[in-house]
C-alpha cells in the first residue's frame, strides 16, 4: 500500500529514530498513517511557502529534514506561524514527516552524502554518540523443527555481520528434562525424564531487536518452555556519531581545495580561516550547525573543518588551535539532503514496487541574502 506509514518505513530505513539526539523531534508530526500518498515532496524545511507548493503540486506528506514543531505547543492557532501550518496541512489532507539528527548520524545519511561529494574518503564519526549493542542468542530445539526456528529468527533480523545477513552457528547434542505436575510436554510424559536429539543454534542480536526476534522464536518453537540464553557481548559494533572525518586521495593546497567545494557547494564566496598555502589532506566536514565540534574535529587530527553557523569567537578558537576552518553555512551544506532523499527513494521505489512520485522542493528556504 501507498501510505504514509510505508514511507516512514522505508525514511526509518535509512535514519532510525533511535539515532536522533534526546532533544531532537523527529518523525510524524502532522498526518495520518493511514493516509494514501500518490506523490511526496522533498525538503530541507517545512514553512508556509513549502507547504503551499505542496498543495499546488498535489502532495499528500512532506518529507523534511529540520522539524517544524520542536517543542511542545499549548495551542494551535492561526495567528501564530506553526499553528496556520498545521491547520493548513490538515484542512489539505497533507502530512508531515521530519528526520533531523537521526539522518545527521545515520550510515550513508546526510553527513557521508557531504563527505562524498567533496571527495573525502574513509570516513568515521567526528563525534561518538552511540555504539551498537550486540547479544548473542543462544537456543535449543528439537532437530525436527531447527529449520522453522531458525528461519524464524534471521528473518525476524537476527543474524547481520557487516555486508552480511542470516549469519548463525548450529551443533548437534542431547537435550534432557523431566515434565513436572500441572505442565504439558511437546515430547514426553510428565514425571518421567526425557532424552531428545536436539540442535544447538546461536546467532547474533542487537540490543533493539531482542523483543522482536525472540517473539518470533518463541512462536515458531514448539516447547511450552523454550530454552535459550542472551549473553551481552563486549565486542564494539559499529558507532555512530554527529560529522565526518576522512581523507583525500592527495595532499592539496588549502586554497585550491576550497575553490573546488565552492563550486560543489554552490557558494557565493569563501568565509575561511587558514593559510592558503596550507597543505591539507585529512578533512572534517559537519552539516548544518557544527561549530560546537571544532574541538573533536582538532583532535581527529583534521587539517581542514568544514560546517556552517560559525560565530566570531569560535572562528578565533579554531585559529588558535591551527584548525583550517571553512563555514560553509548551514542552508548550502544541508540543501543537498533533497538530491539525497530523492536518489534515495528513487531505489527503494524500484525495489519495494512502490508507486510514488517522489520531487524535490523548489523552495529557497535560506533567509539570508
Amino acid at each position: 500500500m501507498r501510505t504514509v506509514q510505508k514511507i516512514i518505513e522505508l525514511a526509518t530505513k535509512l535514519a532510525p529514530a533511535k539515532l536522533a539526539a534526546s532533544w531532537d523531534n523527529v518523525g510524524l508530526t502532522v498526518g495520518d498513517y493511514n493516509q494514501v500518498v500518490n506523490r511526496v515532496l522533498l525538503s530541507l524545511d517545512v514553512n508556509y511557502m513549502v507547504l503551499e507548493e505542496a498543495i499546488s503540486k498535489g502532495c499528500q506528506l512532506i518529507i523534511a529534514h529540520h522539524p517544524f514543531i520542536f517543542q511542545g505547543m499549548k495551542s494551535i492557532r492561526s495567528d501564530d506561524v506553526v499553528g496556520r501550518i498545521i491547520m493548513k496541512a490538515v484542512k489539505n489532507d497533507i502530512s508531515i514527516f521530519s528526520a533531523h539528527t537521526n539522518l545527521d548520524i545515520a550510515t550513508k545519511g546526510l553527513n557521508d552524502y557531504l563527505a562524498n561529494i567533496l571527495e573525502i574518503r574513509d570516513l568515521v564519526p567526528i563525534d561518538i554518540t552511540q555504539k551498537t549493542k550486540y547479544y548473542k542468542l543462544v537456543v535449543f530445539t528439537p532437530d525436527d523443527y531447527f529449520e522453522r526456528v531458525r528461519t524464524a529468527i534471521l528473518d525476524a533480523g537476527a543474524g547481520h555481520i557487516g555486508n552480511y545477513s542470516h549469519t548463525s552457528f548450529s551443533v548437534k547434542g542431547e537435550g534432557t528434562f523431566k515434565a513436572q505436575k500441572g505442565s504439558n510436554p511437546f515430547i514426553g510424559q510428565v514425571g518421567e525424564t526425557s532424552n531428545v536429539q536436539e540442535s544447538r543454534f546461536e546467532t547474533l542480536i542487537t540490543e533493539d531487536r531482542i523483543d522482536s526476534v525472540v517473539n518470533e522464536m518463541l512462536k515458531a518453537h514448539p516447547y511450552e518452555e523454550v530454552a535459550y540464553d542472551l549473553y551481552p557481548l563486549l565486542f564494539e559494533g559499529d558507532k555512530y556519531g554527529f560529522g565526518r572525518v576522512g581523507k583525500l586521495d592527495n595532499k592539496v593546497r588549502l586554497i585550491d581545495y576550497l575553490d573546488k567545494v565552492k563550486l560543489k557547494l554552490n557558494l557565493s564566496y569563501l568565509r575561511y580561516v587558514g593559510e592558503d598555502d596550507a597543505i591539507i589532506q585529512k578533512i572534517a566536514v559537519c552539516s548544518g550547525s557544527g561549530a560546537s565540534l571544532i574541538k573533536q574535529a582538532k583532535a581527529t587530527g583534521a587539517d581542514l573543518y568544514i560546517t556552517g553557523d560559525v560565530k566570531f569567537h569560535e572562528a578565533q578558537m579554531a585559529k588558535d588551535l591551527g584548525l583550517n576552518l571553512l563555514d560553509a553555512g548551514h542552508y548550502e551544506t544541508e540543501v543537498i539532503v533533497k538530491n539525497m532523499l530523492l536518489e534515495y527513494f528513487k531505489r527503494q521505489s524500484t525495489t519495494n514496487n512502490l508507486q510514488v512520485d517522489f520531487i524535490k522542493s523548489e523552495v529557497n528556504t535560506n533567509p539570508w541574502k
